[in-house]
């Protein structure tokens, strides 16, 4: 029997996304949470404007906000996410707007300027959550050898790339900021890593085919990204069936100094949500374990260490 979704139709949902401009937000909101002031910089309206629409929407339940500091930032309520065929419906109505090629194109331009705020110079291994006893519990899971095999943000040094290179045919090293990219080819070149491939892409929409890697492994990079549903979709996607997602981010926390010197948009995870995120995704979760951190810094965060199979 068929589960009812947690949104049902009514005149005021209906009446809510009747409007074109209130359409356009969630459209926006599909792609990534944003700020009223971002929702009214991309849309060319006022600020006002902007609050009466999300005031809307969020009074039919489509939409969540979270406050960060002094800001609030809306997303697609959960609500919305398991009412599958309104959401598919949204999406099919927002697909048909004229100017949604331009849309696109400003909500890109949002996030490219937010990760240039945002982004940090940093080793891996130092990191909140990178600790070398969460990185082993990781590679402990991954004793047989790959195929290929794709590291998500591989950061400077791409320490777990030049890891994987050991025990993979090939290596797909990607990361967002073209000077690491830049970086880590002057370094293959100088140790003479030939199977290791850069890649400059956003997590959340890899130039990847489907079904293309054995391994997909995102080590400290989910809590970095504008949606983590998307981000694990496209890291599913890429997948061959059969194949691993190894995933190490931190455990949910509130450690909010991290936003502002790490450039964190999320604190942590727990398994209640990363479950929610697979939950209509072609997987299994294998394992999942939560490794204390012994490092005195980062008020000693632990972190969350997760074996994922596609299934196919």
């Amino acid at each position: 029997m068929k589960t009812a979704e947690p949104i049902l139709p009514s005149m005021e949902l209906f009446g809510a996304l009747s409007d074109e401009m209130r359409l356009k937000i969630m459209m926006i909101l599909d792609k990534s949470e944003f700020t009223v002031n971002e929702i009214k910089d991309i849309l060319g309206i006022h600020q006002s404007n902007a609050s009466r629409h999300l005031s809307k929407l969020h009074s039919c339940k489509l939409l969540k906000d979270r406050r960060e500091n002094t800001k609030a930032y809306y997303g697609l309520s959960d609500n919305l996410y398991l009412s599958a065929s309104l959401l598919e419906t949204i999406r099919h109505a927002y697909s048909q707007l004229p100017d949604l090629p331009l849309l696109e194109s400003r909500v890109r331009e949002v996030l490219n300027e937010r990760r240039l705020n945002t982004a940090r110079k940093f080793h891996k291994l130092d990191e909140a959550g990178g600790s070398f006893r969460a990185q082993i519990s990781l590679f402990s899971k991954l004793i047989e050898r790959f195929e290929v095999a794709v590291d998500i943000g591989c950061g400077e040094g791409a320490d777990l790339s030049l890891m994987l290179s050991e025990r993979c045919r090939q290596v797909i090293s990607v990361d967002i900021q073209p000077e690491t990219i830049l970086g880590l080819e002057k370094l293959l070149e100088e140790k003479g890593v030939a199977n290791i491939k850069p890649l400059c892409a956003d997590m959340s929409e890899l130039p990847l085919p489907e079904d293309y890697a054995d391994l997909v492994l995102m080590s400290q990079v989910l809590h970095h990204a504008p949606s983590p549903a998307n981000a694990l979709r496209e890291a599913v996607r890429i997948l061959k069936p059969g194949g691993t997602l190894a995933l190490l981010d931190l455990a949910e926390h509130s450690a909010e100094e991290l936003r502002e010197t790490y450039g964190h948009i999320w604190l942590g995870f727990n398994r209640e949500r990363i479950e929610f995120f697979l939950q209509d995704l072609p997987c299994e979760i294998a394992s999942f374990d939560i490794v204390p951190n012994e490092s005195p810094t980062f008020k000693a965060l632990p972190a969350i260490c997760l074996i994922v199979r596609k299934i196919g």
